[in-house]
């Protein structure tokens, strides 16, 4: 249990406030609920590459053609860490206001042994080069996907080891100020959020692409982080309680990328093919377009999320902390957004850079973000 009041560590400057409950002393209500506005998926369509289960499509018959997922191995662990990630949402932003113990009990829930922490520790952003093999500060007694878990790895590659270099410090540091009655609460609660979404966002692309790199039961765990272990029906955890409310096109194709990587992998089963390199060419080039299929419905699903947020600031109560949720989840967008158009994510990027932006500013945004991920 942490004590109070709270210390810091380094990368844990508390959020100047007024410990008030906000940062300006004027009360800033209680937490935005996101806009439930349906998406308009109107004009979306499905590439001919793209996985359906049961489809004629470029995949042979597999286990994922009547469209229900199929585990490999025994259940994951990561059910527990997404649904840690649900009691601290009830703890801290589905309740109305925190107070200084509510950031406690929070923080005990993400610091469970082997829970929602300890694999913010170690995650990867796999959108990013991977750690040098001749890097002179790569520890030989850790195993190459946990590299990012040494201090002077994350250091040095803070964009691909974003979990201990940017998550961590993030969810830390708005914990730390919460306990503490530093600043806004609700601001606070809502840096966590962002947090808790930036992780399971990176997580499910990071676990199918070690299906194949590393043990085929990554692929029940990239399935767990999307949906908490749940089928495409049952969209009570994670990332897809978030998503399928306001777009079921763009749920039900995240879960397809999920079934496509899957599909990949029971064609070509860890028995016969451990890794990647043993992968015949024709099954790496399906699964790169799996893993492909997946990453794009992910970003248009985490676009979103902040469009959500986005909606409802205009008449939102507690503008300033769901400004904080926006401004920390926005820039994760940026590197995807300047691969599709780099003159459109340099304005999204200055729109979130602001500090108090207008009705004007917070259009323009959805409108930025509806150009850029208009489809999954």
């Amino acid at each position: 249990m942490l004590g109070s009041p709270l210390g810091c560590t380094p990368d844990d400057t508390p959020i100047p406030g007024d410990g008030n409950g906000d940062g300006d002393g004027d009360g800033d209500g209680p937490p935005c609920a996101p806009s439930n506005e349906i998406a308009d998926d109107s004009t979306c369509t499905q590439l001919d590459s793209d996985y359906s289960p049961g489809a004629d499509d470029d995949y042979d018959a597999c286990i994922s053609d009547g469209g229900t997922y199929e585990r490999i191995g025994s259940p994951p662990s990561s059910i527990g860490r997404v649904e840690a990630f649900d009691r601290i949402a009830d703890i801290l932003w589905r309740s109305g206001t925190p107070n200084a113990a509510d950031f406690v009990e929070a923080r005990e829930v993400y610091d469970e042994d082997q829970g929602l922490g300890s694999r913010v520790e170690r995650r990867e952003d796999l959108h990013y080069p991977p750690i040098p093999a001749d890097d002179p500060d790569r520890n030989p007694g850790v195993d190459d996907d946990k590299q990012c878990s040494v201090t002077a790895i994350a250091n040095k590659h803070p964009d691909r080891c974003a979990g201990p270099a940017k998550i961590r410090p993030l969810i830390n540091r708005a914990l730390i100020d919460g306990a503490n009655g530093d600043g806004d609460a609700n601001a606070s609660a809502a840096r966590v959020k962002a947090g808790g979404l930036w992780f399971l966002y990176l997580s499910i692309y990071k676990e199918a692409t070690t299906c194949f790199t590393g043990a085929a039961k990554d692929c029940d765990s990239s399935w767990a982080y999307y949906t908490g272990a749940q089928q495409v029906a049952k969209t009570g955890l994670g990332l897809a309680k978030m998503v399928s409310p306001i777009s079921e096109y763009t749920h039900q194709r995240i879960f397809d990328g999920v079934l496509a990587v899957r599909c990949v992998r029971d064609l070509y089963p860890q028995d016969d093919y451990p890794t990647f390199g043993d992968v015949p060419p024709a099954g790496q080039s399906l699964f790169e377009t799996a893993a492909e299929q997946l990453d794009q419905a992910l970003h248009r699903g985490y676009a979103l999320t902040v469009r959500r947020h986005l909606l409802a600031h205009s008449s939102c109560e507690a503008s300033a902390s769901n400004w904080a949720f926006i401004q920390t989840a926005g820039p994760v967008l940026d590197r995807e957004a300047a691969t599709r158009d780099p003159t459109a994510a340099a304005e999204l990027a200055a729109l979130w850079a602001l500090s108090a932006p207008d009705p004007t500013d917070i259009n323009r945004a959805i409108a930025l973000l509806d150009s850029l991920f208009d489809c999954g």
